[in-house]
C-alpha cells in the first residue's frame, strides 16, 4: 500500500497515450526496484493512485499463475472494488519470458476477470525489469469496440523503452517527502533491520527481559517517560545509547501497555525520530523485545502507506518472537490489503494508554495513509 499520489497515465504519440510516465513511477512508488513480481495500481481518478499492491508471481512451470496466485487476484480484484476505484492498471516485472510473451497476456487476462467486481483492467503491461532502456509492451487492453478505461483516456502504444524510474517525478517526491531513495532490491530493506551488537561498551551486559500479563502499574509509566525522553534525544540529534538505557527501554516495551502508547507517535510530528529509535532498538535488542520495536517500526510505515517497508519490519518481528501477537496481526492484515486509516483505532487507542499512564504524546499532526 502507499499514499495517494498525482500520476499522470502519460503524454499522447501517434494519436495514442504513451504509459511510460506511469510505468517509471512503480519503483517510485514501492520503494524498491520489484523482481518477478505483478503490481497494481488502483486510480481513484484519471491522475491519483489510491493504493499500490505488490505481490511474489508465483508461476506454474509452464509459466501460468498457480492456483494459489488466482486466489489472491480474487481477494486483490474484490479489494480494489471496496477501495470504488475507476481504473486499475497492472505491471508485470518478470525476466522468465520475454515481454511480448503471449503468458503474460493470459495472466493479465485472469487477472482481468478477477478484478471484474472493481470494473476489470484498464490496461496491463509486461517488462523484464523496472530499469531504465528495458522495453515494455502491452499484453492487456480492453476489447476494441470498449472505450478506455482511466487513466487513460485513449488507446495506448503497444510498445516503448522505459526511462530512468531513479529520475521520476514520483521517485523525486518520495525523496523529499521521506528522505528514502530507490532500493535496487527488496532484500536492501532487509538488510537495513540485520542485527548489530548490543552496544559498545566493553563490559556490555545485555538483557532479554520476558513479558508478562498485568495491569498498569508504576514501571509502565517510568517506562514511557523513559522511551519518549530517548525519541525527544533522537529527535535533537542525540543518538547514543548506553547499555543501561538499552536494558531499561527493552524492559519498558515488552509491557504491552508500553508499546501500545507508543503506536501513537506514527501519526505525530516526532514520526521521524521514532522510527529512527525503533529501527536502532531492532537491529540492537533481542527476543521479546526485539519483536516489540520491529512492530512499533512496521505499524509506523504502514501508517505512512509503506507497506514493503513494514512487511519487511514484521518480518523481522515474526523471527524475533514468532508468537509476537501484534506483529501477527498487523501483517496479515497488511497482505490483505486493509488500508492504513482502518486501523485508525489503534492509534486513538495509544493516546488513551498513554494518558491513563500519565505522559501525553505531541498532538497528531499525520493521517493514516489510504
Amino acid at each position: 500500500m502507499t499514499n495517494s499520489l498525482s500520476i499522470p497515465a502519460g503524454g499522447h504519440t501517434e494519436g495514442r497515450q504513451n504509459p511510460d510516465t506511469l510505468l517509471a513511477a512503480v519503483p517510485g512508488l514501492l520503494g524498491f526496484v520489484p523482481e518477478r513480481s505483478i503490481v497494481f495500481l488502483a486510480f481513484r481518478d484519471h491522475r491519483v493512485v489510491a493504493a499500490t499492491m505488490r505481490h511474489d508471481l508465483e508461476l506454474t512451470r509452464g509459466g501460468l499463475p498457480t492456483v494459489g496466485m488466482k486466489q489472491l487476484f480474487d481477494r486483490l480484484g474484490a479489494l480494489a472494488a471496496s477501495y470504488e476505484v475507476i481504473g486499475t492498471v497492472a505491471v508485470i516485472i518478470d525476466d522468465r519470458f520475454p515481454p511480448d510473451d503471449p503468458r503474460w497476456r493470459k495472466i493479465a487476462a485472469a487477472v482481468n476477470r478477477a478484478f471484474r467486481p472493481a470494473g476489470g483492467l484498464s490496461a496491463a503491461f509486461a517488462m523484464p525489469e523496472a530499469v531504465a532502456d528495458a522495453r515494455w509492451h502491452t499484453v492487456w487492453r480492453p476489447g476494441p469496440t470498449a472505450n478506455p478505461r482511466p487513466p487513460f483516456v485513449r488507446g495506448v502504444l503497444d510498445t516503448g523503452v522505459l526511462s530512468d524510474p531513479n529520475t521520476s517525478a514520483t521517485a523525486l517526491e518520495r525523496a523529499v517527502s521521506s528522505g528514502r531513495r530507490i532500493l535496487a532490491r527488496r532484500s536492501e530493506m532487509e538488510t537495513m533491520l540485520d542485527p548489530e551488537a548490543h552496544c559498545s561498551e566493553p563490559e556490555c551486559c545485555a538483557e532479554s527481559p520476558v513479558p508478562y500479563h498485568h495491569a498498569p502499574d508504576d514501571a509502565d509509566a517510568r517506562g514511557l517517560e523513559l522511551t519518549l525522553a530517548v525519541v525527544d534525544r533522537f529527535d535533537a540529534g542525540d543518538t547514543d545509547l548506553t547499555c543501561h538505557e538499552l536494558n531499561r527501554i527493552a524492559a519498558a516495551l515488552v509491557s504491552v501497555h508500553v508499546r501500545d502508547a507508543l503506536l501513537g507517535l506514527s501519526l505525530t510530528g516526532l514520526r521521524p525520530a521514532a522510527e529512527d529509535l525503533w529501527r536502532t532498538l531492532t537491529r540492537r535488542l533481542r527476543g521479546p523485545a526485539r519483536a516489540a520495536a520491529a512492530t512499533l517500526l512496521g505499524h509506523l510505515h504502514y501508517m505512512a502507506g509503506e507497506g514493503a517497508y513494514a512487511g519487511v519490519a514484521f518480518q523481522a518481528a515474526h523471527e524475533a518472537d514468532p508468537d509476537y501477537n501484534l506483529a501477527n496481526l498487523l501483517d496479515t492484515a497488511l497482505l490483505n490489503g486493509m488500508r492504513p486509516r482502518d486501523l485508525g483505532g489503534l492509534a486513538e487507542l495509544a493516546f488513551e494508554v498513554s494518558e491513563r499512564l500519565g505522559a501525553q504524546l505531541p498532538p497528531a499532526v499525520y493521517e493514516a495513509a489510504g
